[in-house]
């Protein structure tokens, strides 16, 4: 565990005990119990670090609504774009058991190649009944809770390293309602190691292991993602929405158009065949 979380989270009472769960920006997690009367509370606890490194199915923590509309963006686009390669898999929020004795954390998004048996994959996915590690993993950053937050950019950098993730990203949700979002990764070099992730000139990371850049827009409101062969963009479903909108209304002016231009044709044909029955009907009346 790194120096700033084990600090933390030896706090577990919050940084001051007088302190509200608003003031903290505290995650809390939903979890179903068995009372001493055999019926089922849903129960309502500060997130700890053993909770959200080792959760039980069916746990659930809130983190805001931005935080859940980040991960359900970029894993719909992720697998809409893979959805024709059957070697990788897509996962948002599914358990990952990562091997004896390691933490099984379910990452917001992660993207597997070559798994043996994906179609198996449900509740969890076992990297060793598989036989490999997510080729890449996103977890969206939520800026309420710091403690979870160190959580995710330090504890989860040691522990995918140390289970061989080859590229691993963070996405930042802006801190106040004015801010932008952020990107950073890193990716493991030849020794194991993860370095940090350097972006080009355009401000993108290279994910080498999907054959994606990740960048944020100009306006600092949302991540771009282009394939780096094309550079055709994976758009969101509201970009999807607007451009299936598009060829729809596109395909009916054209529809409209050709039964306006076959309204002319057989109009025009019918004249012509009036026109010939008439010249016929005169030079029979000479």
């Amino acid at each position: 565990m790194t120096e700033p979380t084990r600090r933390a989270l030896q706090r577990e009472g919050g940084p001051a005990a007088s302190e509200s769960r608003e003031e903290t920006g505290r995650a809390m997690l939903l979890r179903w119990v068995e009372r001493p009367d055999g019926r089922m509370e849903l129960t309502e606890t500060p997130l700890t670090r053993e909770d959200y490194l080792n959760p039980r199915f069916g746990d659930k923590w809130v983190q805001g609504r931005k935080h859940g509309e980040a991960i359900f963006d970029l894993g719909g686009r992720l697998r809409h774009w893979f959805h024709s390669a059957p070697e990788i898999l897509v996962l948002f929020d599914v358990q990952h058991l990562l091997g004896p004795g390691l933490p099984k954390p379910s990452p917001d998004v992660s993207v597997i190649r070559g798994a043996r048996n994906p179609e198996r994959v449900d509740g969890s996915y076992d990297v060793v009944k598989q036989g490999v590690s997510p080729c890449l993993i996103i977890e969206v950053i939520s800026p309420k809770d710091r403690r979870i937050r160190e959580i995710d950019e330090h504890d989860k950098v040691e522990i995918y390293e140390r289970t061989g993730v080859p590229e691993y990203l963070l996405l930042e949700l802006p801190r106040k309602s004015s801010g932008r979002l952020g990107i950073f990764g890193y990716r493991l070099d030849a020794a194991g190691k993860y370095q940090r992730m350097v972006p080009d000139e355009q401000g993108r990371l290279l994910s080498k292991t999907t054959g994606l850049w990740f960048s944020i827009s100009p306006e600092g409101d949302r991540v771009v993602i282009r394939d780096v062969a094309t550079g055709a963009l994976l758009p969101t479903f509201e970009e999807e929405g607007q451009e299936r909108k598009r060829a729809e209304d596109q395909a009916a002016q054209e529809a409209e158009a050709r039964q306006a231009a076959e309204a002319r044709a057989a109009a025009a044909e019918a004249e012509l065949i009036r026109l010939r029955a008439e010249m016929e009907r005169l030079r029979g009346g000479r």
